[in-house]
């Protein structure tokens, strides 16, 4: 039961994350995409902070933390900050299924990341997976056409190319910190906000979120972001944590659904192509990491023995 306790953690995550793309759509109708950020954060501080109480971390724990570790959830905060900025922007403007595309590249980048940051070994699939994450970036900029860029703003997906890039960096160095999650997700989504809050006085307005943008920036800002990331959390306690991960690519999928649905977006083929190469990429370079993992343990088992 406990296995299947994980999936449905996993699943739940999959469900809600497919809905970003549609959510930030809307909640920017009304707000740009840094007075979006900005509120959104806001509440997933909230709705964290409340959380992390229930699960039984008190005041001290939560709001005094040491100075190194505050430097650590600082950067966090700011690459959490920047990709998300990035990713808004690119909905706001660009086709949604060319955007996730690009999104999902953070897989494979944390792959390479790894192996330069800190020398972990790639194996044949996870260079494989690489590869073919790059094909289908290079497809949907291109729309299949690799002699020309296609999309109407190459720019924005520039720039979601770059928010993928800091996420798969916080990712890497998150792994690396090892802080507490519930108390790092209230402090990095913190950093957020103050890092939101300073673009927010420098390039925008201050606003409130009101009429058809307040429904879409509270889901946003305490589900989609503030309660999924601790449910992630206890997805990712699992013993099989690198099988669970692999469900995450089922959300792409139906985000793509949402979009084309709910809001019109063009079917291009070559997006569809693009987007099956970033998740066949993705479970490549998951599976390799399992069966490293396995190989890893077993060895630990017979150093013991």
């Amino acid at each position: 039961m406990a296995k299947y306790k994980y999936i449905i953690y996993a699943f739940s995550c999959v469900l809600i994350w497919s809905f970003v793309p549609s959510i930030s759509r809307l909640g920017q109708k009304g707000m740009d995409h840094f007075q979006y950020l900005f509120w959104s954060n806001i509440l997933s501080v909230l709705a964290v902070f409340f959380v992390a109480i229930l699960m039984g971390r008190n005041l001290k724990q939560l709001l005094f933390i040491p100075f190194p570790v505050m430097l650590k959830v600082l950067i966090l905060g700011a690459l959490d900050c920047f990709f998300y900025l990035l990713l808004y922007y690119g909905y706001s403007i660009e086709n949604g299924v060319a955007v996730l595309v690009v999104q999902y590249s953070w897989p494979l980048m944390i792959i390479g990341l790894s192996f330069f940051l800190f020398k972990e070994k790639l194996s044949i699939r996870q260079m494989i997976g690489i590869t073919l994450g790059f094909i289908a970036v290079v497809i949907t900029f291109t729309q299949g056409n690799i002699t020309q860029i296609a999309v109407e703003h190459p720019q924005a997906l520039l720039l979601v190319f770059s928010g993928a890039f800091c996420f798969a960096l916080m990712s890497v160095l998150s792994k690396h910190f090892s802080i507490d999650p519930y108390i790092s997700t209230f402090w990095v989504f913190t950093c957020s906000t103050l890092v939101s809050a300073v673009f927010l006085l420098a390039f925008s307005s201050f606003n409130w979120p009101v009429g058809d943008s307040l429904m879409p920036t509270l889901l946003n800002g305490i589900i989609l972001n503030g309660v999924s990331y601790i449910i992630w959390f206890k997805a990712m306690n699992s013993p099989d944590s690198p099988k669970i991960a692999s469900i995450l690519f089922l959300s792409p999928v139906l985000s793509m659904i949402w979009l084309i649905l709910f809001f019109g977006d063009a079917f291009v083929p070559a997006y569809v192509v693009g987007l099956a190469l970033v998740i066949i990429s993705g479970l490549l370079c998951i599976s390799a990491k399992t069966k490293t993992a396995t190989q890893n343990t077993l060895s630990d088992d017979l150093i013991e023995d």
